[in-house]
């Protein structure tokens, strides 16, 4: 099954062990030569040697059709995004990852845990009154984190809806695999969205308060100037998708990892301090963001093969984390009483690893130790085979999960 098939993030695992069968470590895409990076030696060359592989890389080009005219024409009524830290490469990327940095650092995310236990709290409670019964999407493990990116970024008072509404509009785009329609949708949206933050931050020029919008509405850069329009707004809707997206499937992933297995739910519940490991596990095996991308700068060797000067490439993590050559023969399996042989790429790799995971770590740890100390079991109800996936180009997460908890 190819990367843009409609069921491919059912179980991309099979596909990529099809790819490294048919070409090795480096398979192409017919349909756009954009090289697909499979195993977790070459990923982590390219993903740690910018200069070699850059960032800069035109993810809209890999949209099929390119862009609708009139997406083009909404577009030009807002602001040009600046690159900031996905799509740029240091030293620049590193002076504004460094302006975000302390809002995740330990003594922050402290402060914040008050706020996510309270709304697991919350959220739980809505399940209960239900009997247990849950759609764990739109029931928890959607709003958990859109709300505490909201708080965050201080934002949540636009509505925890809103938020999310906005933020699967920047997802899809990024995904490649909308229709015109949808492309048009997602065009207005991000306008709105635009408008909001820059509003926002407008208001809170001079402002005291300790959420990001007030902080980067007051920051400078190195060369003493305020961020421009085009700065907030990148940096912001980075941080809103990448608050919620990750840690909504993982815990997805999770719950449905519980409800496939009694005996895994009952020793976590015995034994809590498996609970990170696991989630680690959960991390590598159903990597929620499959890869990124990166642009060869001028002709590279990977892996024995010849790279040419602005070839594409694909960094697809979630092969990487599953490479028997790292994990050994159970690379699909949960591996709780094994030391990582290498930290997974989950969560990205090099410069570019996650700013914000710990903040996803904190909201994922204390969401399933609530819900194992509050529940004997849960089990899932509907057919596996039934459950929904996005089909995006690099995101991996369900859209559906009926359980049902007991007491």
């Amino acid at each position: 099954m190819k990367p843009r098939a409609a069921g491919f993030m059912r179980a991309p695992w099979e596909a990529y062990a099809a790819m490294r069968e048919e070409a090795g470590p480096l398979w192409t895409e017919p349909e756009t030569g954009v090289v697909f990076v499979l195993d977790y030696a070459l990923a982590e060359e390219v993903m740690r040697n910018h200069q070699r592989f850059s960032s800069f890389a035109d993810r809209a080009a890999m949209r099929k059709g390119g862009l609708p005219a009139e997406v083009l024409e909404i577009k030009a009524q807002g602001w040009p995004l600046a690159l900031t830290m996905v799509q740029n490469d240091a030293p620049d990327h590193d002076d504004y990852r460094k302006l975000v940095g302390p809002f995740f650092l330990p003594r922050r995310l402290k402060l914040m845990e008050p706020f996510v236990a309270g709304r697991i709290g919350e959220l739980l409670d809505a399940i209960d009154d239900k009997g247990g019964r849950s759609d764990f999407f739109p029931d928890f493990a959607v709003p958990l984190p859109v709300s505490v990116i909201g708080e965050y970024l201080g934002m949540r008072h636009l509505g925890d809806d809103t938020v999310k509404r906005w933020s699967d509009a920047f997802a899809d785009e990024i995904g490649f695999l909308t229709s015109d329609e949808r492309a048009v949708e997602i065009a207005k949206l991000t306008l709105e969205c635009h408008r909001a933050m820059v509003a926002l931050c407008d208001g809170r020029r001079r402002g005291e308060g300790k959420d990001i919008i007030t902080a980067l509405a007051n920051a400078t850069r190195p060369d003493g100037e305020r961020l421009g329009n085009p700065e907030l707004l990148s940096i912001l809707t980075q941080l809103m998708v990448a608050g919620n997206e990750t840690t909504t499937s993982t815990l997805g992933f999770a719950l449905l990892r519980l409800a496939r297995d009694p005996a895994l739910y009952a020793r976590l519940s015995a034994e809590p301090e498996k609970i990170a490991p696991f989630l680690e596990e959960v991390l590598r095996l159903d990597s929620p963001i499959q890869g990124q991308f990166r642009k060869a700068v001028g002709d590279q060797q990977l892996g024995g093969h010849t790279i040419p000067d602005g070839t594409m490439l694909h960094v697809r993590f979630g092969a990487a984390n599953r490479d028997p050559r790292v994990w050994g023969a159970g690379a699909g399996d949960v591996q709780l009483d094994r030391r990582p042989p290498k930290p997974h790429m989950a969560f990205g790799n090099g410069i570019h690893f996650c700013v914000g995971a710990a903040l996803s770590r904190l909201e994922m740890r204390v969401a399933l130790g609530e819900i194992l100390s509050r529940y004997r079991s849960v089990r899932l109800a509907c057919a596996e085979e039934d459950l929904p996936f996005r089909t995006n180009f690099h995101q991996r997460g369900m859209t559906s999960l009926p359980l049902e908890f007991e007491r």
